[in-house]
């Protein structure tokens, strides 16, 4: 009989572990994976000499990219689209206006097929495999899915920026995303 009370409570424990897990892993998104992952220095990373925080109304942001093509309406952040393939997301007001909070490169704008010569600092561009990217930043890496996409991230803490490769079905790096860890 007391064997049946201890089986219980080891399995009552057991329960209410694993849905905190469960729960902890839905209420914290994309901040679970950056907690379970060692670091990767992102220090170097900028895609066409933009980095995370730079304003797009600093004169020297306004000189290379000019005005956006187009705009994507969104409530958390404006999101543009610059010639040569970026596509930037920023803060919409208060004293940080302006400032890129997430960095894009992708093959599709705004549903056309595009070419892009960006890259990242350790040289991934569209196309590469996941095996390619992995050589690059190495294994300390998170895996996720979002919208159906296998996606390979990495994590700098120090910083607070990760570094998304988004596949395709191929398996092919479809779109690269430089984020603060902030981000929604």
């Amino acid at each position: 009989m007391k064997i049946k009370y201890i089986i219980l409570l080891v399995s009552i424990i057991l329960v209410g572990f694993i849905s905190f897990r469960t729960i902890s892993f839905f209420t914290e998104g994309r901040s679970f994976y950056f907690k379970h992952t060692n670091s990767t220095d992102l220090s170097n990373e900028s895609f066409g000499k933009v980095r995370l925080h730079d304003n797009i109304h600093n004169p020297y942001f306004v000189k290379r990219y000019g005005t956006p093509l187009s705009r994507d309406d969104n409530d958390l952040y404006d999101y543009y689209h610059w010639e040569g393939g970026l596509e930037t997301a920023s803060i919409i007001n208060g004293k940080d206006k302006g400032d890129i909070v997430r960095l894009i490169i992708g093959e599709f704008e705004e549903g056309v097929k595009t070419k892009t010569s960006l890259k990242t600092a350790k040289e991934i561009v569209i196309g590469n495999t996941k095996q390619d990217v992995i050589a690059s930043y190495g294994s300390s890496y998170y895996k996720r899915t979002e919208q159906g996409v296998d996606i390979v991230g990495y994590v700098d803490h120090k910083l607070r920026a990760t570094i998304e490769f988004w596949l395709a079905e191929d398996g092919k790096v479809s779109e690269i995303r430089l984020d603060d860890t902030n981000i929604e």
